[in-house]
Order: structure tokens, then C-alpha cells, then sequence
């Protein structure tokens, strides 16, 4: 072969490779076309058009990115408006009568638990009565220090900081107010509280309670307080990773406890008359304050209450509250809303004596020439303040008090026997009396027979003197009647003793909410907070509580969306439901503070569905726009199409040719394999 051929044929193989490579770059072009539907990723491929390629692509980016921005809105705006609905149904259903009546309901009062009820024993009626508050009364009795012996200072306390005192005397004072006594009740949320009690019996220091609820504005007072926890929850939804109506807090929860009040409570010490030894205890959060009388000591409550106060503003660390003292109550104010306390009490009482009085006996019957003595002694070591001690010496029969029955069955006897006619005395230890020395039943017995010696009219019967100790004699002035031959006794005699039972307790007692302050107080605007807020206490202003999130929609066009948990509508909200938790907790007001909250429940919804309308305004907004851009996006991606897309079926036919080509191309490749440019020049 000459060297001519040989370099003809290499030239020829030459071409081939180039075919080959040729028709390689052909397939990958055109699998690249088919496979992202373009004519080319290479802009350079579109000559003059290319620019209005850029353009289309910049569109479209915009379109996308203002789609990505509401998608992201609008499931926020989505849930902020449900939450706002499940608000809305709320408010509704409180501005109900069947939810929020129009009445506190009856009041329901427990029948009294008396301690001592020789002593005392009282009853209340409560149609007569006026109820203001739920609240346990404590009625005690002692001797009054100012009226005559067998009167008694009646204190009623509501263990709320409200008392009242008066004196009665059952055996000299009838009621002047009606059947029963009323107890008008001052201080505290239940001032103004009427109580009519009727007394059993009032002979001696003794002790009562009761309690008084509202059935019907407890459970109401039970549903604000559950309705408030529903909006605090609400409030404080989480969307993704942030607080809905936080504001731009986006890791703070924005809403406290809806239901915190300071905490007011109430120490009330009942009684009258301290005793040495006596022992009066106070635990606050666990600190314990206690004090035991001396003999020393003044013997007062008024005292008792104000040592213990010393104590506890004395304590160390201080504790976290404000406590004083007036009128024997003392008062535990905390420092902050929602800040509560643990508060116990409890009185050890120095020991009382239990006094009697030995049945009386006839130590001497009546005859011609002697008269008739009975006597009786008085027992015990000593006496209590509020022991109360009686003897009655009756003359003739009180079954037969005109003695009608005797003359039938005597007729020939006399009718002069004088009619039935008793004679009662009685005594009760005075605390003044007491300091003065009556200590024993010695004393006490000569106190009787003082007042024996002052009936008027005497009776036929005189007593020993003076200083004769505990036993007490009582002698006839007269004979036994010749003309009388079947009477045996000239008079008969009765004594008793009824245990004064002066025992001091404490009421503990927290308030009911009353009026919360923040009602009265001016909706709080931008940067301070409201008082609900979680950051009140801690910082009062915070902006970013108010700050709303913004999002870019379309061109020139900027959302502001979303509701802070301080938005006045909420604002209202929450002081409306405090009034109706006030109402129930004061149902003698219930009139006044249900009016109010039924204005502000009216002001909050509205201002609520004005809120909501605006949320689901901006959802709609969003929603439209979101459709806008959407069909934006489909014509820019026809308008693309047309520059840059291909015929998929086409490009197939295409692709499909040229591998069939580069397929034959190897195979005559494949029979040249062995040629080389030494093989042509060997």
C-alpha cells in the first residue's frame, strides 16, 4: 500500500472519532433538552431574547417569593382567627342570663353549733336577715362590763374583719327590733350584713357559729374563674415556635394567671376575757409566731393581737406582705397579685373549773315552834369568768297556784294560804368582778345572798349572813300553820350552776375578691403593660408586647397582621370577667358590680369581633393576593414556555435518531479498531 492510501484511510479514521464525538455532544444536548424541558440552560442559546428571558425569570422569582411570604402569614393569621372565634363563643355565652344570672340566688345558713347551750343557744332567721357575703360567724357571749349582772356583750365577728357588739339581757331587755335581735354587722366585704338572731337561752359565757353561703353565685363564681383560665389559655397559644399574641416576644408567654388577686386574709381572735396561760398561735408560709399570757399581761385580745403582729413584721427574712392590727383582727395584705400565702391559727386555753351546786335539802322540817331551813352548797376550787350561779326559793305549788285544789281536797281548812310565788337570784362572774377578788364560790355565795337580801318584795324566807362560805342557808320566817296540819313544807328550793364555757378561738379567713383595683384603672397603651402581663411585675414597659408582624404581599404592598395579648379588646375582656368573679364573691353587691360587668362584657365583644373582623380581613387579603400571584406565576410559566420550552415528543424523535446513528458509527468504529498510524506507515 503506498503511503498515500495509507494516509487517505487515517484521514478517514480521523473523521470517524469526529462523527463519534460529534454525534455524542448531539444525545447530551438533547437529553439535557428533554430532560429539563428547555432548549438550553445556556443563556448565550437564546441570542436577542434573552433579555426578556432575564426579565420573565425576575417576575417570576418576585411572584414566588410574595407566595412563600403568605405562606408563612397565613397559617398564623388561620389560627389567631380561630382562637378569636373560641373568644368570641366565651364572651357570648357570659353575656347570658342562664350563664350570668341576674340574682345571686338564695343564701343558704347552717344551723348554729352551740358550744355551751345551757350557756347560750341561739338561733338565726335568715328571712329576716341580711346576707352579704359568704362567711362563718362566730357569736360569743361574756358578762357585760357595763350593764347589770345577768347582761352580756354579744360579739358577732364574719371572720372577714367585720364585727359588732351589743348587750342583752334576757331577763330585763326584751327585743326592740323585732322578733329576735338584729346584728349589724361593719368592716370587711361583709358590712352591711344584717343578722337576726334569737336567743334560746343567755345565761352564761358562751359560744355559737354558723356559716352562710350562696349556692347559686358560688358556681358562677366557679365558671368566671374557669372561663378566665380558658382565655389565659387562649392567650397564650403557641403557633410553630413562637406565642401568638406575644407580640414580637416570640419566646415569652405573654398572659399571667388571669385569676391573681392580692391576697387579703384575715386573723379574727373571738372572746372576750384572756386568761393567764392562756396560748395564741399564728403559722404564716410556714413560720410559726406564738405567745403565751402572763400573769402580767393585759387581758385583752386587743394585746394578744398586737403582739402577734410585732412578731410576725419582725420576722427575718421579711416576709413578702403587709400585716396590722385594729379591733382585735388581724390584717394580711401580700405584696403582689397572685403572690399567696399559707395562713393557720390555733388557741390553747389555760384549764377552766367546773363548778356545781349540791341538790338543796331540808335540814329542818317546819313545826308549831321551829321554822324550815333548806341549804345547798356551792363546789369547786374556784370559779371562771362567765360561771353563772342561781338558786330560786318557791312559796307554794305551782301546779295549784291559787291553791283551789287544796282547799277542795281540805275543806274545812282556812282559805288563806298565800298564792304561788317564786323568787329567783342569780349571779354571773364579771371579769371586773373577778380582778376585784370574786375568785371562789365563797365569794360567789355572798353575791347571791346580797341580792337575795335586796328582793323587793321579800320574800318569806331569810338567808344566812354574809361570810358563811359556799353553803347557803335558808330559813322560813314563819311556823308551820296549826291550821294548815297537812302542809309539811313552807317553801322549796332549786340550785343551779351553768359553766360559763369562755373559750377564745381564731377565725382564719381569706377575702373574698373584692372590686379589683385594675378595673378602675385606664386601659394600659404602648410601652406599658397591662396588669395581666407576664412581664408587669418585672419590667411595667416592654414595646416589643405591642409590635405586630409585617409581611411584603405585593409590590408596594406591606401587611400588618397578627393581635397582641394587650390589645384593648382583651384588655376589657379580662376586667369585665374580674367583675363578675367580684359579684359572685360579694353577692350583696351583686346588683352593682353585675351591671358593671354586663357594660364591659357588652364593650368587649364589641370590640372583639372588631379585632376578629380585621384578622379575617387580613386573611382574605392574604388569600387574594396569594391567588393573584398564583395565576401571575402559571402565565409567566406559559410565557417561558414559548422561549425556552421544546416539543417533548419532538426532541424524543430526535434523540432517538441520533443514538441510532451514534450506535452504527461504533460499529464501524468497532472494525477499524486495529488501524493505527504505524500500522499505515510500517
Amino acid at each position: 500500500m503506498s503511503s498515500i492510501t495509507g494516509v487517505s484511510s487515517y484521514s478517514k479514521y480521523l473523521s470517524l472519532v469526529r462523527n463519534l464525538s460529534g454525534g455524542q455532544n448531539d444525545i447530551n444536548k438533547l437529553s439535557e433538552q428533554l430532560t429539563t424541558g428547555k432548549k438550553s440552560v445556556d443563556l448565550n442559546a437564546y441570542g436577542p431574547e434573552v433579555q426578556k428571558l432575564l426579565d420573565l425569570r425576575a417576575e417570576m422569582a418576585k411572584k414566588n417569593n410574595y407566595i412563600q411570604s403568605i405562606n408563612t402569614a397565613a397559617p398564623r393569621v388561620a389560627a389567631t382567627d380561630k382562637v378569636l372565634t373560641s373568644m368570641e363563643s366565651i364572651v357570648s355565652s357570659w353575656t347570658s342570663s342562664t350563664t350570668f344570672p341576674f340574682q345571686p340566688g338564695p343564701a343558704s345558713v347552717s344551723t348554729p353549733t352551740n358550744t355551751n347551750p345551757d350557756g347560750m343557744k341561739l338561733s338565726i332567721d335568715a328571712s329576716k336577715s341580711t346576707l352579704t357575703v359568704g362567711a362563718k360567724y362566730t357569736v360569743t357571749a361574756v358578762p357585760s362590763q357595763q350593764g347589770t349582772n345577768g347582761t352580756f356583750d354579744v360579739t358577732v365577728t364574719d371572720g372577714l374583719g367585720g364585727k359588732t357588739t351589743r348587750a342583752i339581757n334576757l331577763g330585763t331587755t326584751p327585743p326592740n327590733d323585732g322578733k329576735g335581735y338584729n346584728f349589724n354587722i361593719s368592716g370587711g366585704p361583709g358590712e352591711g350584713a344584717i343578722l337576726n338572731l334569737t336567743f334560746d337561752s343567755l345565761k352564761a359565757a358562751s359560744s355559737s357559729s354558723f356559716s352562710v353561703s350562696f349556692p347559686q353565685a358560688d358556681q358562677v363564681k366557679d365558671r368566671a374563674e374557669g372561663a378566665m383560665r380558658d382565655i389565659q389559655a387562649l392567650l397564650n397559644q403557641r403557633f410553630g415556635d413562637r406565642y401568638l399574641f406575644a407580640g414580637s416576644r416570640f419566646g415569652t408567654e405573654p398572659v399571667t394567671d388571669l385569676t391573681a388577686t392580692t391576697q387579703t386574709s384575715k386573723i379574727t381572735l373571738n372572746g372576750a376575757v384572756v386568761n393567764t396561760d392562756d396560748y395564741f398561735e399564728v403559722t404564716v408560709s410556714g413560720k410559726t409566731f406564738g405567745y403565751q399570757i402572763q400573769a402580767s399581761d393585759p387581758k385583752t385580745l386587743t394585746f394578744v393581737a398586737q403582739t402577734l403582729t410585732t412578731q410576725i413584721n419582725a420576722a427575718s427574712p421579711p416576709l413578702p406582705m403587709t400585716v396590722s392590727t385594729s379591733n382585735g383582727i388581724i390584717s394580711l395584705v401580700g405584696q403582689q397579685p397572685g403572690q399567696k400565702f399559707d395562713l393557720s391559727a390555733r388557741v390553747v386555753n389555760s384549764a377552766t373549773v367546773e363548778n356545781t351546786a349540791t341538790a338543796p335539802s331540808t335540814t329542818q322540817a317546819p313545826t308549831a315552834t321551829l321554822p324550815q331551813v333548806d341549804r345547798f352548797t356551792l363546789n369547786g376550787a374556784a370559779v371562771d369568768i362567765g360561771d353563772t350561779f342561781e338558786f330560786t326559793v318557791a312559796v307554794g305549788d305551782p301546779d295549784d297556784p291559787y291553791n283551789q285544789n287544796y282547799y277542795l281536797k281540805n275543806p274545812t281548812e282556812p282559805h288563806d294560804l298565800p298564792p304561788y310565788q317564786s323568787y329567783k337570784v342569780s349571779y354571773t362572774v364579771s371579769d371586773t368582778d373577778y380582778a376585784a377578788g370574786v375568785t371562789n364560790v365563797g365569794q360567789v355565795a355572798d353575791k347571791l345572798r346580797q341580792q337575795f337580801g335586796n328582793l323587793n318584795p321579800a320574800p318569806p324566807v331569810t338567808i344566812d349572813a354574809l361570810g358563811n362560805g359556799p353553803g347557803i342557808a335558808l330559813t322560813s320566817t314563819a311556823n308551820a300553820d296549826p291550821n294548815h296540819p297537812g302542809r309539811s313544807s313552807l317553801f322549796s328550793t332549786s340550785a343551779k350552776v351553768t359553766n360559763g364555757s369562755l373559750q377564745n378561738t381564731i377565725s382564719v379567713g381569706t377575702l373574698p375578691p373584692e372590686q379589683d383595683s385594675q378595673t378602675a384603672v385606664p386601659n394600659a397603651e404602648p410601652p406599658d403593660l397591662p396588669f395581666y402581663d407576664s412581664e408587669y411585675l418585672t419590667k411595667g414597659k416592654n414595646p416589643d408586647a405591642y409590635r405586630k408582624s409585617q409581611v411584603t404581599i405585593d409590590d408596594n404592598l406591606n401587611l400588618t397582621y397578627g393581635v397582641s395579648a394587650d390589645d384593648q379588646a382583651f384588655q376589657t375582656l379580662v376586667k369585665a370577667m374580674q367583675l363578675v368573679r367580684t359579684a359572685a364573691a360579694n353577692p350583696g353587691k351583686w346588683t352593682e358590680y353585675s351591671t358593671q360587668a354586663r357594660e364591659m362584657l357588652t364593650q368587649a365583644s364589641d370590640q372583639i369581633r372588631s379585632v376578629h373582623a380585621k384578622v379575617a380581613s387580613d386573611a382574605a387579603t392574604l388569600e387574594t393576593n396569594k391567588d393573584a400571584h398564583t395565576d401571575s406565576v402559571a402565565t409567566l410559566t406559559d410565557r417561558l414556555a414559548k422561549i425556552e420550552g421544546i416539543d417533548q415528543t419532538e426532541v424524543a424523535a430526535r434523540l432517538s435518531s441520533a443514538m441510532n446513528v451514534q450506535q452504527a458509527t461504533y460499529t464501524v468504529a468497532g472494525q477499524t479498531q486495529k488501524l493505527s498510524l504505524l500500522n499505515y506507515l510500517a
